[in-house]
Order: C-alpha cells, then sequence, then structure tokens
C-alpha cells in the first residue's frame, strides 16, 4: 500500500492533488487541522493499495445474491452514464425559471451527478409555480437515528478506513446514554486489522461503562447473538476491507451464515470523490442496509454525494456528524438541514 501525507490551506486543494498523484481510487485515512496565526492549515493522509500486494481472492463455488446484485448496479451505473451523456445537452435550463436555474447550476458546482440533475430539471418542469424547496423535499429523505424505532438491536457500521467508524460507534453510544441512561449497550469491534482504532474503543468503552467485546475468529461471530442477549443495543464496527472484497460476502464467510437480523448503516464522508464513493457502496451495501451516516461534513468542502447517494442508493440519511468531539457531536438531521447544508453550506447544530 502507498501511504502519503498532504498538506495545503484548504482541503479542497489538498484533494485536486491527492486525485493528481493517487488517483480517484485513493483512500482517506486521515483528516486533521491545525489553527495558526495566518490561518488553518490542513493534513490529509491518503493511501493507495498496490494491486501487486493484494492476495488473490478466494474463488467462490457459487454466485450470491449479493455478486448477482452489485454486478447489476455496477451495469446500471455504466448504462446511465451513457444515457446522460445523450440527454444533457436535452436539459434546456431556458426552460426553467431563474431562481430555478440558479439552484440547477449551484448543484451541478457541488458535484451534483448530471442523472440527478436531470431529475431535478424534469421536477422543476412538471411544477413550475411549486416553490423550490417543495420541489426539492422529495429527492432526499431523513431518518433521525436517535428518535427512529428500529426493529432490530444489532446495528453493523460499515464504509471504508478513514470515514469514521469507530468513532461513530461511540458517539451513538453515548448518545443513547446520555438520552436513555438505561439502555444497556455492547460495542464490538470486528476490525482486526486496525490496532489504533481497536485501542481507541476498548479504551472509551470501558471508560463509559459499555460492555466491550471484539470478533477475531468464526467462533466468536457464532457466539456473538448469545453473549448479546442481556443487551439492548450493539453496535459492530466492521473493517473496511480491501478493494476487491464484498461485505456480504465477508459476513457470510466469518459469521457461517448465522447472522441475528441486523440493520447495516453506511458510514461514508463527502471528502471521497465520486469514484471511490461508488466503489465503497457497491461493495459494502448489503439487502440489510438501512440508512447512510455522513461523518466529517465540517471539513468538506462541498456537499453534493450527499444528494447524488441519496438517489442511488434510495437511502435515507440517519445521522451526520460535526467536530472532532466525542459528545455533542451528532445531528439527527431534517430535510431542511440536509438542503440547507447542500445550497447554503449551512452547518446545522450538534445537539447529541
Amino acid at each position: 500500500m502507498q501511504v502519503k501525507t498532504f498538506t495545503g490551506n484548504s482541503t479542497k486543494e489538498i484533494m485536486a492533488r491527492i486525485k493528481e498523484e493517487l488517483g480517484p481510487e485513493a483512500i482517506i485515512l486521515s483528516s486533521t487541522k491545525h489553527s495558526r496565526r495566518n490561518g488553518a492549515n490542513y493534513e490529509i493522509m491518503a493511501a493507495l493499495d498496490d494491486p501487486a500486494q493484494v492476495p488473490p481472492a478466494e474463488k467462490p463455488l457459487a454466485t450470491t445474491h449479493s455478486d448477482d446484485l452489485r454486478d447489476l448496479r455496477e451495469e446500471w451505473s455504466r448504462l446511465r452514464n451513457q444515457v446522460m451523456s445523450v440527454l444533457k445537452p436535452q436539459m434546456d435550463l431556458g426552460l426553467l425559471t431563474p431562481r430555478q436555474q440558479i439552484v440547477l447550476e449551484y448543484l451541478e458546482r457541488e458535484g451534483v451527478r448530471q442523472d440527478v440533475l436531470m431529475d431535478l430539471w424534469t421536477r422543476f418542469r412538471r411544477g413550475p409555480h411549486e416553490s423550490t424547496l417543495s420541489v426539492l423535499s422529495g429527492m432526499i429523505s431523513a431518518t433521525p437515528w436517535l428518535t427512529q424505532n428500529w426493529r432490530h438491536k444489532f446495528h453493523f457500521l460499515a464504509g471504508p478506513y478513514g470515514s469514521g467508524k469507530t468513532s461513530i460507534a461511540l458517539r451513538l453510544s453515548l448518545a443513547v446514554k446520555k438520552n436513555r441512561s438505561e439502555t444497556r449497550i455492547m460495542v464490538v469491534n470486528a476490525d482486526r486489522s486496525q490496532g489504533k482504532g481497536r485501542l481507541y474503543l476498548r479504551h472509551y468503552s470501558e471508560l463509559s461503562g459499555l460492555t466491550y467485546r471484539e470478533l477475531v475468529n468464526i467462533e466468536q461471530w457464532g457466539s456473538l447473538a448469545r453473549e448479546a442477549e442481556t443487551h439492548d443495543l450493539v453496535l459492530v464496527d466492521l473493517p473496511g476491507l480491501p478493494g476487491t472484497e464484498n461485505m456480504s460476502a465477508w459476513l457470510n464467510r466469518m459469521s457461517c451464515g448465522t447472522l441475528p437480523p441486523v440493520h447495516m448503516h453506511l458510514v461514508l464522508s463527502p471528502l471521497f470523490g465520486a469514484a471511490q464513493m461508488d466503489n465503497f457502496v457497491s461493495r459494502m451495501r448489503t439487502d440489510s442496509t438501512a440508512s447512510i451516516i455522513w461523518t466529517k461534513v465540517d471539513e468538506a468542502c462541498n456537499y453534493g454525494e450527499i444528494l447524488n447517494q441519496a438517489r442511488i442508493t434510495g437511502l435515507p440519511v440517519s445521522l451526520l456528524s460535526v467536530g472532532p468531539d466525542l459528545k455533542n457531536s451528532l445531528v439527527q438531521p431534517t430535510d431542511q438541514d440536509i438542503w440547507k447544508l447542500l445550497l447554503r453550506h449551512e452547518l446545522p447544530a450538534a445537539t447529541n
């Protein structure tokens, strides 16, 4: 794996250099902001997998439903891009009101994809007299995590390395404890490759009075449901996985197909590029994925991927995280909060 640290005066400048030097497949490992007298300075560590060092994946005995679904999504993505290259010239902005034109052009600068813009253009054309916000409201949905009546107590956090899964597991645990102190919470680390993250999770779990467990082999995965019987909420921090591995296949192999009913949550950051995001989502998403959690929103320079993934996956946004602190850094967003973030770069206040 090739790892390199980039520094600069803005995250936008650094991300452009990362894309230029390492390419669109580079993975963000960490992001740090340093305050100085002459202004802020940013430091981002990025990595690129060396294909020669990646061990060959085991050949599956049979094609699974998840593999078929992933292939179908990738094929649809390619087809969508081809269709949009034909339809874009037909998207005449002159047919929209001045305000609608401004919104569409702004979202394009934010990185919203052409098929999503075409969808919005069509919605504007269908409702020329509707308010802009009423048209936009149907394009993205929010499901506040802490007030949602989840059916299952097991919640798996899936996402790439550096997306903030470990911090989200702790932040969620502390927020639930704050709102319902009697809740019995188990925090589980299933990412044996990240030693620093494992120690961090264990340390703060024990300090906060949470039950901590590690899953490093098939036997421990098999006993997870039994050990969690006395708990009300179980949060599992999953590994980022190499660039060729699929989360459904990995979970099936580790648990021998004996997983309890779960809700999966994709943990993503708007710091990642569109190509990275598509790769992550296609590999990490499973049949039980219930929402997207967006992290490090205060460090991003644009938020177009939040709308892109809402339209592509159909998944609601359940949480936003802002700032470095473990407490009072989670936002349970409303639709309006998300649109303020997209259109005004207005960060919602963290309350949990």
